[in-house]
């Protein structure tokens, strides 16, 4: 048969020594299952990666413009000082006017708040990035660990299983599901942020993005969390599945 073909049988008293037929079958056939399981992996990393790149690029855009609001206003300070000395030569006032200090920022709880939401997302965002390169050198390793060369079948089988107990110890699966949940955290807080711009901006289109981000984020948290009840359900995640396993 075309198996035998690719793994001659032993000879006679050599089934179970280091280098017996069952060792190169099993060699053979861990590496496909472990080639699968990495390149999905991988797959996933490399989509984290890109959003977490656009992601970064726009919140840091608005970023720009929303911290603005944390500086002095060098203009108002300006003008109240100049009102400030002439008040100081001009008797006609009836106490001096204090000179504006260029430390002190009055910033508002609006303000305050798109900033924090908006430089939490991006810090997120960022954590995500690192975290994913970081799972990505571990791949790598683990996969160059198991190509090199061993003693025999057997010494090979062994190193294989250690290193892969290993890989299921971390629980790198939980964690690479993690990363997406990590991002989406990430991208809520943005459109939060992005809410208390819009609502002293324009009611209306507060009004529009609030109802445009509930549509979304009820439709995102339906399809993560139907399969639950739906086994046959095509939306199922890897975290779902994670979750699934814990319960």
């Amino acid at each position: 048969t075309e198996f035998e073909k690719k793994y001659p049988p032993d000879a006679h008293g050599e089934e179970a020594s280091p280098n017996a037929r069952v060792w190169r079958v099993y060699r053979d056939r861990v590496t496909e299952l472990d080639e699968d399981l990495l390149e999905g992996w991988h797959r996933t990393l490399d989509v984290l990666l890109i959003f977490v790149g656009l992601f970064s690029a726009i919140a840091t855009a608005f970023i720009i413009e929303a911290y603005k609001g944390l500086q002095p206003d060098y203009g108002e300070i300006t003008a109240r000082g100049v009102v400030a000395l002439l008040a100081q030569g001009n008797t006609s006032f009836a106490a001096p006017l204090p000179i504006p200090s260029f430390d002190h920022v009055d910033a508002s709880a609006r303000v305050l708040w798109i900033n924090a939401l908006w430089f939490a997302s991006l810090t997120l965002a960022l954590v995500d990035a690192l975290l994913c390169i970081l799972v990505k050198q571990w791949l790598v390793e683990y996969a160059s660990k198991q190509r090199q060369p061993a003693f025999s079948g057997q010494t090979w089988a062994w190193r294989h299983y250690a290193f892969r107990q290993g890989l299921d110890k971390l629980g790198i699966g939980v964690f690479i599901s993690s990363l997406s949940v990590i991002l989406y955290g990430a991208l809520y807080l943005f459109l939060f942020g992005l809410l208390v711009f819009l609502f002293d901006l324009d009611r209306r289109m507060c009004v529009v993005s609030m109802g445009l981000t509930i549509v979304i984020g009820s439709l995102h948290l339906v399809s993560v969390f139907l399969p639950l009840w739906f086994g046959d359900c095509p939306t199922t995640t890897p975290v779902l599945t994670h979750i699934r396993w814990i319960g």
